[in-house]
């Protein structure tokens, strides 16, 4: 018999689990969390895409981690470890009695719009090991919470398949490889490979790190969470004051701050940043042209920044070699690979830390009348189905997709949002709507097609002069692959501050809920 549900969310990340809590809390219990892995915590998760060695978070874990106040949990220390994020979803998932309403191991393979009154949306499933066992289960709303980083990106070259030894993606941990000894190739220099790059530098014999283009990084200063800012947390309130954004500029703007949202715009401030860590890796970095080679040309926070203690240094070690080659890595052989200036190097073992597809939602949604996300969005296969094109209001509702709801959409957020701030007032909002809806009978609702249009043309104008627009990086799936393959670089994508966000989401800044979106 097909199940039937108020909900349907789909992932139990930090997104899937506060919007849970907030619908709960607005009395719609009726809910079904679909979830791909056998654990919560989505890119977290014990086992996940972020459970390779060296994972951490890079927003400190204070503001990071939501409901500290609620759950009464104290991270251990600045910058949590992906094992002790796990553990704290696990914590958060029972503290709230969130479990019973997940089916773990179930991947959604398609979500599809069917309009019938309650039973607007078609949710199928397959279990996650084998890929059999279809079963498909209809709801009114249904909410795509699986997190911007949830698809691995391999790389695109030739001959991966041949290598004799072991290789893996970051977000495919091989927990049974061992580097003890070995010779380990890493392609990448982004956030997961600097952590696995400074993790296992002393197990491995050597470590050759190919970088195409090198990283900006500050230090994290990581520390245990001092005893008085635990005793803040054990007085109550200290979570939510520091999670507090004031998006309605009651108060001064902080100024105990490296750099502001401002800063990274401005190009001469911009510049002064990246002046200063230019000269902190040089002094750092024993070899002067070892050291210039790990200094970007790019401004700071044009491609994403890494947060981790002693990255630069690592690359003293005897044991470590960068191979800096702009052109990449251009095919794989079956003992190592071949960079474009045509050296061939042999490795025992060889890492793919080649980040994600973000934003890219990895099972169709199809719409009203044949219309797809795909459609909506710009994914098409010259692109590689990334969503270079976004339309939506406020990154969350779509036009002709009644009752779907994104979480992190891209027209949403810029690289510089701490993720869960978002997720916590889009599952408010969310919670919000559903309930009202419920209350006044209402069964669809979906956004007008000028409010569609007015918010893409403010997501299209938010980009002027904006840094992201200066360099290849993911977030225009703008990389070097992309351009190598000839794809268009995106546009539609929000960059402007989160504050800003909120004045249009919460602030009603270009109209109301009611003016913006049809109900039936």
């Amino acid at each position: 018999m097909q199940q039937q549900f108020e909900v349907i969310v789909i992932g139990s990340g930090f997104s899937g689990l506060m919007c849970t809590q907030y619908l709960k809390e607005a009395g719609i219990e009726d809910v079904r969390i679909f979830e791909m892995n056998a654990s919560v915590g989505g890119v977290w998760s014990h086992g996940g895409v972020g459970s390779y060695p060296g994972a951490a978070c890079d927003v400190p874990s204070y503001t990071y981690l939501p409901f500290l106040d609620r759950t009464g949990f104290i991270p251990s220390k600045k910058y949590v470890s992906q094992g002790e994020i796990a553990d704290y979803a696990e914590m958060l998932t029972d503290h709230f009695a969130i479990r019973n309403t997940i089916e773990f191991s179930r991947k959604v393979v398609s979500v599809d719009y069917i309009g019938q009154g309650e039973a607007a949306w078609q949710v199928t499933t397959v279990d996650t090991a084998t890929g059999a066992d279809t079963q498909t289960a209809t709801c009114q709303h249904v909410v795509s919470a699986n997190g911007p980083l949830s698809s691995p990106r391999m790389p695109e070259v030739p001959g991966m398949e041949s290598f004799k030894g072991e290789s893996f993606h970051t977000a495919l941990w091989d927990r049974s490889a061992s580097l003890k000894g070995k010779k380990v190739g890493v392609i990448g220099t982004g956030a997961s490979a600097a952590q696995v790059i400074t993790s296992i530098v002393d197990d491995v014999e050597s470590l050759a790190v190919i970088q195409r283009t090198p990283t900006w990084a500050l230090p994290r200063d990581d520390e245990p969470t001092p005893p008085e800012m635990v005793e803040e947390f054990k007085a109550g309130g200290y979570s939510e004051k520091l999670r507090y954004v004031d998006w309605k500029g009651e108060y001064p703007k902080p100024t105990d701050v490296p750099f502001t949202f401002e800063m990274l715009q401005d190009e001469e401030q911009n510049a002064k940043i990246c002046a200063g860590i230019a000269r902190s890796i040089s002094n750092e970095v024993n070899d002067p042209e070892l050291a210039k080679q790990l200094t970007p040309d790019y401004p700071f926070f044009c491609k994403r920044v890494l947060f981790i203690d002693d990255y630069y240094a690592t690359y003293n070690r005897d044991n470590v070699t960068l191979i800096n080659e702009p052109g990449g890595v251009v095919a794989i052989n079956e003992t190592g690979l071949e960079v474009a200036s045509g050296a061939k190097y042999d490795f025992d073992v060889i890492i793919y830390a080649t980040g994600f597809d973000s934003n890219f939602i990895p099972f169709p949604i199809n719409g009203r009348g044949g219309v797809s996300l795909a459609d909506r969005f710009g994914a098409v296969p010259e692109n590689n189905f990334q969503m270079t094109h976004p339309q939506s209001l406020w990154g969350i509702h779509v036009q002709d997709m009644p009752n779907m709801y994104m979480m992190i959409g891209p027209q949403s957020l810029n690289p510089v949002t701490n993720v869960t701030l978002l997720c916590e007032e889009q599952s408010r909002y969310i919670a919000k709507l559903v309930a009202q809806m419920k209350a006044d009978k209402k069964l669809e609702v979906e956004p007008t097609e000028s409010a569609v249009r007015a918010w893409t043309q403010r997501c299209n104008a938010s980009s002027e002069g904006k840094v992201w627009l200066r360099c290849n990086n993911w977030y225009t799936k703008s990389t070097k692959s992309d351009e190598q393959a000839g794809r268009p670089r995106a546009s539609g994508m929000w960059m402007e501050n989160y504050e800003s966000y909120l004045q249009h989401l919460l602030g009603e800044e270009g109209g109301a809920p009611d003016t913006l979106l049809s109900y039936s």
